[in-house]
């Protein structure tokens, strides 16, 4: 069943790997080590958010203050380290994994190739620890400017897989490297997904925008990145290069 978009917005934060990493296995800055990763969701809590399954973000059904996060690409190291954060502090989560390249490595970097990703096993672990376990997509392909056969390939043959997998039908799809185009977002809908989420650039319900966090995150940039109005000074800094400088000497403050 579709619900329609909400018109309240809630957070939507778009982690990715959860673990200690030195930077050489890390250049990305994808993961977050698990202490931090507590820290950062109890002081959410702590200040008053309400955490969202993706069902009740679907429905509409929350207070204002509302958070979804969601963890993409399907690491090994959700499960090992950011399932127990999540089950102490009883957060719910959404995950993103990848059904093409199951137990396998992340190649799509070519600077990080060798982090493990779950196997379906792993996968059904995740749902049985109760997070809502969705589509990114079938071997991490871009999306934006796909061909018609890379499209079906990552949205109909990957939502296939991870329903064969979960035993549910994908309802939420989010975009490798956050990119769509008008193509991609037209083949998610015809594909039976409910929404997308892309990372900064939004264009209503199948590219749904998320505030990205990183293994660079202080506690001020973390906070800083929770503010509602965050997602519109850095479009605004885009249109408007004058005010670029001034988002990023706001974050460059809060880090020191």
């Amino acid at each position: 069943m579709s619900h329609p978009i909400p018109t309240r917005q809630p957070l939507v934060l778009m982690y990715h790997g959860v673990g200690k990493r030195p930077a050489h296995q890390d250049p990305f800055c994808l993961f977050v080590p698990p202490d931090t990763l507590h820290r950062q969701l109890r002081r959410l809590l702590d200040r008053g958010w309400t955490p969202l399954t993706l069902g009740r973000y679907l429905s509409g059904d929350f207070p204002r203050r509302s958070v979804l996060v969601t963890f993409d690409d399907g690491y090994q190291g959700l499960l090992d380290d950011g399932v127990p954060v999540l089950r102490e502090l009883g957060f719910p989560a959404t995950a993103f994994v990848l059904t093409g390249v199951l137990g396998g490595t992340s190649t799509w970097m070519t600077d990080m190739t060798d982090e493990p990703l779950l196997d379906a096993d792993g996968i059904r672990a995740l749902a049985a620890a109760g997070l809502d376990v969705e589509c990114h997509g079938w071997d991490h392909s871009e999306m934006a400017n796909a061909d018609a056969r890379t499209l079906t390939r990552n949205l109909v043959d990957a939502a296939a897989a991870l329903a064969d997998i979960t035993g549910k039908r994908a309802r939420a799809f989010a975009y490798p490297y956050g990119t769509h185009d008008a193509a991609a977002r037209r083949a998610v809908a015809e594909a039976g997904f409910e929404i997308a989420f892309s990372v900064h650039h939004g264009a209503g319900r199948y590219a749904v925008p998320r505030v990205d966090i990183n293994a660079t995150e202080v506690d001020a940039t973390f906070r800083l990145k929770t503010w509602r109005g965050y997602h519109t000074a850095r479009r605004m800094s885009g249109a408007v290069p004058l005010l670029r400088p001034a988002l990023h000497s706001l974050i460059g403050f809060a880090q020191r």
